[in-house]
């Protein structure tokens, strides 16, 4: 999941890593604060995530989500045949 999180300074960047360490079930890949934005991978729900990052002070928006790399399909990166 990918968060615009709204982070104006260095202390809100760790507010935020604070509140996602503190959940067991969310991994943080990447904190960007001159970017705003977090990166997780988690098996819990958006609303929660998004609950956690705001619990940290700053405003979150879900800016997008991707599924797990064992969804990918058997094409080995080819689209030969497919009209590609």
């Amino acid at each position: 999941l990918e968060f615009a999180v709204q982070m104006s300074c260095q202390g809100c960047a760790d507010a935020v890593r604070a509140a996602l360490d503190a959940a067991p079930d969310v991994k943080l890949l990447e904190l960007r604060p001159q970017e705003q934005s977090v990166l997780v991978e988690t098996t819990a729900a958006a609303e929660r995530v998004r609950e956690l990052l705001e619990n940290s002070g700053c405003r979150a928006v879900l800016k997008g989500m991707g599924g797990s790399s064992e969804g990918q399909c058997g094409l080995g990166g080819s689209w030969k045949g497919l009209g590609g």
